[in-house]
């Protein structure tokens, strides 16, 4: 492995104290000069000017040399960061489609998820950087059903309360398979609380209301939605009239009412979004 390079300022350090003194001992001879011998002209005030302004101006333009190469050094790692975080995201992502792709029902669920709740951010006016946290909240929203029994997650009768309380604990799975990467602190309150209801009845904490992260409450709509209008082993999609008539029941019990407004109008707006791939 080829020696990592040091990086080095175009003058160095111990160069600019060593001008820094010279300015010091030239400012003080001079006044020395002045006081002790008062009636001789040993180095006239025109030419120590001159010579400490040349120095200083010469120290002030590497700094400003030295500050422009730092902060192309800073913007380079910060986008090396960003590559890797990037990088890290996509393979979790890798991870999770493959999964879907193995079951028919799923296949394709966390995009649309995604793609909905994305929507419902730009609606309601969140900035680029939250909508971008929402997409990744969402692309990993499921991400704690990995390693849950396909006999559980692909069950065509309900599921007994065994089962029911192996599934509740995939949101907060999810966040302690993310709890490594401290940079989706947002995306993991995100997706730990995205089966949180408005009512308060949901899991895994029971919050309520704004007590929800607003990511979560909707994520929580798209989910919802796409639930309902994907098919599922025990039916088939609902049908778009049953499906809006459903969000509207659920609205200030299970989902954010607020949201709900938001998406319904969405839904007439963007038809596409009732598309499944």
């Amino acid at each position: 492995m080829a020696e990592k390079q040091r990086i080095r300022p175009v003058v160095s350090n111990t160069f600019k104290l060593w001008l820094v003194s010279i300015i010091f001992f030239l400012t003080f001879f001079h006044l020395y000069s002045l006081y002790r011998y008062p009636q001789i002209n040993i180095v006239s005030n025109e030419i120590l000017l001159g010579t400490v302004l040349v120095l200083v101006g010469y120290l002030w333009i590497q700094e400003l040399r030295d500050r422009q190469r730092l902060e192309i050094i800073n913007w380079t790692l910060v986008k090396a960061q960003e590559q890797l975080e990037r990088a890290e995201i996509d393979t979790i992502t890798t991870l999770i489609l493959t999964e879907e792709a193995k079951d028919p029902y799923v296949r394709g669920h966390s995009k649309r998820v995604t793609k909905c709740a994305v929507e419902i951010a730009k609606e309601l006016g969140l900035s680029e950087e939250e909508q971008k946290t929402i997409e990744r909240a969402g692309i990993l929203h499921d991400i704690g059903k990995i390693g849950i029994s396909d006999n559980i997650l692909g069950k065509p009768d309900k599921l007994n309360e065994e089962e029911w309380k192996v599934l509740k604990k995939h949101p907060r799975r999810a966040a302690e398979i993310l709890e490594p990467l401290k940079f989706l602190a947002e995306e993991k309150e995100m997706i730990c609380h995205h089966h949180e209801r408005y009512d308060g009845q949901g899991y895994p904490d029971g919050l309520k209301d704004d007590e929800i992260p607003l990511g979560a409450r909707i994520i929580a709509v798209a989910d919802t939605f796409d639930a309902m209008n994907s098919e599922r082993p025990y039916r088939k999609p609902l049908p778009e009239d049953v499906i809006i008539a459903e969000l509207k029941n659920v609205s200030g019990s299970q989902l954010d009412p607020q949201i709900v407004i938001t998406f319904l109008a969405l839904l007439k707006n963007k038809p596409s979004l009732w598309e499944k791939d």
